[in-house]
């Protein structure tokens, strides 16, 4: 009897305890909110840019889907990605496509990554995911936008010079720069104030190498220092804009604006009788940085007497001796050479202005008055004017 009751009594305990733990089991709760993704790496590329919109969730049901737009370097060119990480309980969560589970992104592909609870399948969260590249800047091309001389890094100038003009020559893989001071200016120790599109701005003078262009302000001497064998200055100055893979380099010429200085401005020949012809000669200084070659000829004669008798003048720029060669040097002095051809000339008086156009022949480092397709002839001077006045006579 009593064994039949100890019995009893434990059966009786087992069934409330069994009862009791059946009671205290509670329902499992899932909140979404653990689910979301703050981030989306990517395995094979580190991404440039991500924008990441969260699933729309009300009382535990997702509403709308998330979105993310993930944006890749435009140098990498492969779209078939993976996922490399997850920031949710993955011990409560699991993604598909899975973590490393390659998908393509081509052509615009929008991949929906799911997010589940492992607690309570029926609750899930999705993701519309797509990955685009950057855009390939445009290349810009390296390049000199100002060149100037400031007053306040000169102290020999009155006011700023810029640059009178910034010239490519795309058929010579070159550039130039011109720039006109004052008559007078120290050349040998100018600073110029220069802006660049590019990475990188080097410069050269005379035979050396290229160097970086230092950051602190770098005084120049642009005196030209010709050599007269070889046509070319010796004390050029070059600069050079760099990019990766590019480069633009700049001769930058620095000159006057009036390189031919007359004596006079207005002469008047001896009388010429009809038959003649006679040479005369006037002076003129090289003012400028650069040589002036012998034998530029008049561009332009304008008649100035009343009832034009035709032109009888011919003129051109002449060294003033033999020894200075084929030049005018700086500061050397030249000759106008005018010569008046009476040969059936009408008698009476003749009033000519005769005008001179000098050029700046940047291959050969000079000024002239060539034309040459293949080479770049830059009309940046002032024009010269000599008046000239003469009388034919009869013969007595």
């Amino acid at each position: 009897m009593n064994i039949l009751y100890k019995v009893g009594f434990v059966l009786l305990i087992s069934w409330l305890f069994a009862c009791n733990s059946g009671d205290d089991q509670d329902p499992v709760i899932v909140d979404l909110a653990d689910a979301v993704l703050n981030d989306f790496p990517l395995f094979e590329v580190s991404y440039t840019d991500i924008q990441v919109r969260q699933p729309e969730i009300v009382d535990g049901e997702e509403i709308t889907p998330g979105e993310i737009v993930i944006t890749i370097p435009a140098t990498f060119d492969i779209l078939d990605l993976s996922l490399a990480s997850v920031n949710f309980d993955v011990s409560k969560f699991q993604i598909s496509p899975a973590v490393r589970s390659v998908q393509s992104f081509e052509a615009g592909n929008i991949i929906t990554y799911t997010i589940t609870s492992l607690e309570d399948p029926g609750k899930s969260i999705r993701y519309l995911v797509s990955v685009i590249q950057e855009e390939i800047p445009p290349v810009k091309e390296p390049k000199i936008t100002g060149f100037r001389f400031e007053k306040s890094k000169n102290a020999n100038l009155s006011s700023d010079i810029e640059a009178l003009r910034i010239v490519a020559y795309p058929a010579m893989n070159s550039n130039a720069i011109y720039v006109l001071v004052p008559v007078n200016t120290d050349l040998a120790n100018l600073v110029p104030s220069i802006d660049f599109e590019g990475e990188e701005l080097e410069y050269r003078q005379g035979e050396n190498d290229f160097s970086e262009y230092p950051e602190t302000d770098l005084s120049v001497d642009f005196r030209s220092d010709y050599d007269y064998l070889s046509f070319r200055d010796r004390n050029g100055f070059e600069l050079s804009v760099n990019t990766p893979g590019t480069q633009n380099r700049y001769r930058v010429v620095v000159d006057v604006e009036t390189p031919i200085n007359l004596e006079e401005n207005s002469v008047s020949t001896p009388v010429v009788t009809v038959g003649e012809t006679r040479r005369f000669l006037y002076k003129w200084v090289n003012e400028g940085n650069h040589p002036v070659q012998h034998g530029m000829t008049a561009s332009n004669y304008i008649d100035n007497a009343p009832g034009s008798k035709g032109n009888i003048f011919s003129a051109f720029l002449a060294v003033a001796n033999s020894t200075q060669g084929g030049f005018i040097r700086p500061g050397e002095e030249g000759n106008v050479s005018v010569t008046v051809d009476a040969d059936g000339a009408a008698i009476g008086d003749y009033d000519m202005t005769i005008v001179f156009s000098p050029k700046y022949d940047l291959n050969r480092a000079m000024i002239n008055d060539l034309v040459d397709d293949l080479n770049p002839i830059e009309d940046i001077f002032n024009t010269v004017e000599l008046n000239v006045k003469t009388t034919v006579i009869n013969r007595q």
